[in-house]
């Protein structure tokens, strides 16, 4: 798969530091333009027949259900983002993640919020606000509008959120990285700090004949699950590494390996 057209490198990367996930909202609705603007990217950004975005302008409170695990119950947002696949397809997972990332970071790009919630939200609620079509599933949502100012005391206490995220050395997660080429060490620094469920991180490099494939790590969580985690990461490193200016396209891979990054020329 070589770039898809409304990749939006500059844009895009830019956002990626500035990106944090927050779950309390100020209630306040997000203006039509902006969401014109994430409706449009959705419907342009389409790389793969078995994922796509779906916006909901006026997203009901039951959509979001509370606190599962780590994670901890949207409050006052007026939107959300849908992330559809194709449930038959084995690459969808990866596939929704990816496509999903690129639509999270053109709404943070305009300088609203979001938060990746795959566990905590009413699947019922949601799929009886879509049309799905035939085979497709609902892999998760993002609340998306202006966050409070400051974190709440809640959500520091169960997220964390006046801290800096935790992230896992890049020697942990790319083996070897020094020795690597520029858009190789970028591709994986985007990654690092891509968001994942519960922050596991559970994405692999490995540099092999020249191209670089991400794999799996979380044995802990769904297949499923910690793939759509690993289609987030391809997306920022995707972002890294032609930010050094290198032109490539994925190739799908099975089992624990997801995905290899093959560089083009």
């Amino acid at each position: 798969m070589s770039m898809h057209p409304a990749f939006d490198v500059d844009r895009w990367i830019s956002a990626v530091p500035e990106r944090h996930s927050r779950r309390v909202f100020d209630g306040q609705p997000v203006s039509d333009d902006e969401l014109d603007v994430i409706e449009a990217t959705a419907a342009q950004f389409l790389p793969f027949e078995d994922a796509r975005v779906v916006l909901v302008r006026k997203a009901p409170p039951t959509f979001f259900t509370g606190i599962i695990g780590s994670y901890g119950k949207v409050t006052g947002a007026p939107s959300a983002l849908v992330f559809i696949a194709d449930g038959s397809s084995s690459e969808s997972a990866e596939h929704c993640g990816y496509t999903g990332e690129g639509i999270i970071l053109e709404a943070n790009a305009l300088g609203l919020q979001t938060c990746w919630i795959a566990g905590s939200f009413s699947r019922s609620a949601v799929v009886s606000a879509m049309t799905l079509r035939q085979g497709e599933v609902v892999r998760a949502i993002s609340p998306v509008g202006h966050a409070v100012l400051e974190p709440t005391n809640a959500e520091a206490l169960l997220y964390g959120a006046r801290k800096p995220k935790r992230r896992r050395p890049l020697d942990e997660i790319a083996p070897g990285n020094a020795g690597w080429p520029a858009w190789a060490a970028a591709g994986v620094t985007a990654a690092r700090i891509a968001p994942s469920a519960m922050n596991r991180q559970p994405w692999r490099f490995r540099l092999d004949s020249g191209a670089v494939v991400i794999s799996t790590a979380a044995a802990a969580l769904p297949l499923s699950l910690t793939r759509l985690d690993c289609g987030i990461a391809m997306l920022h490193f995707e972002l890294g590494a032609r930010s050094e200016g290198c032109d490539g396209a994925w190739e799908p891979l099975s089992g624990r390996d997801v995905a290899r990054w093959v560089p083009l020329g």
